[in-house]
């Protein structure tokens, strides 16, 4: 088999629900066939079709206890996969918002916030941020370019001892300024004419905005707790404040 038809057969394997299912159980752990079967919901014959095939792909291994396994190759293309599944699964939501706004290196780890749960109304992001922030012990770490209220959160926590970092937008120096005339605690701002993503981190969970790629178009937001969840989110985070420009006010 030629390496182009290498690729087009990984992408038949992929394809199929049925043995993408058989692929995330035994991401988990190695299963027997009956197992694996019992677990994606179909017949021990189908099970042993699709086993089959992925195993003449590379995909999957039968171990020597009678256990199927991935590969070595087939963890790569599922750990490469990874965006392409997140992607498909909000894909009405990034029709109309711009992902194209992160730097390369994070959308192709997008699929580490596959297990944060979306939100849409902005009621419900607005208090759950609320509630991320008022609950933080430690550190804040946040995009700013408006919504007052949940700034006056972030302030009293700061008063109380917690690490806040803004990451400012300049069109909001003006009211940044009116908002820590009355306060001598302050919080670390840099400066950026603008973000790809809006985010709010703290010590506990993370949340991250994706914006409208035109004005009219709901923003989205994606609530997560994982370590791959905080970490993609502080990474971008530190990506953008390293280009920031410090403010003093």
């Amino acid at each position: 088999m030629q390496p182009d038809d290498r690729a087009a057969e990984l992408h038949f394997q992929l394809a199929n629900v049925d043995r993408r299912r058989m692929i995330a159980e035994l991401e988990k752990e190695n299963l027997h066939l009956n197992e694996l079967a019992r677990r994606v919901g179909v017949g021990a014959t189908e099970a042993y079709r699709h086993v089959q095939r992925m195993t003449d792909a590379k995909v999957l291994e039968r171990l020597p206890d009678g256990k199927y396994a991935l590969t070595q190759y087939g963890r790569l293309v599922l750990d490469l996969n990874s965006p392409v599944d997140f992607v498909s699964r909000y894909r009405d939501s990034f029709m109309e918002n711009d992902a194209f706004r992160l730097p390369k290196e994070f959308r192709g780890r997008l699929g580490e916030l596959s297990g944060g749960e979306q939100v849409t109304d902005d009621t419900e992001v607005y208090n759950r941020g609320a509630h991320m922030q008022s609950t933080a012990e430690k550190l804040i770490d946040a995009t700013v370019s408006g919504n007052k209220p949940l700034l006056e959160i972030t302030l009293q926590r700061l008063r109380a001892g917690v690490k806040v970092r803004w990451l400012m937008s300049e069109s909001f120096i003006d009211e940044a300024k009116r908002m820590l005339r009355t306060t001598r605690t302050r919080p670390e701002t840099k400066l950026a004419p603008s973000f790809p993503v809006n985010i709010v981190l703290t010590e506990k969970a993370a949340c991250v905005v994706f914006l409208p790629s035109r004005s009219g178009v709901a923003s989205w937001a994606l609530f997560g707790e994982s370590p791959s969840f905080m970490e993609w989110t502080r990474d971008v985070f530190e990506h953008e404040w390293q280009k920031a420009r410090i403010w003093y006010p």
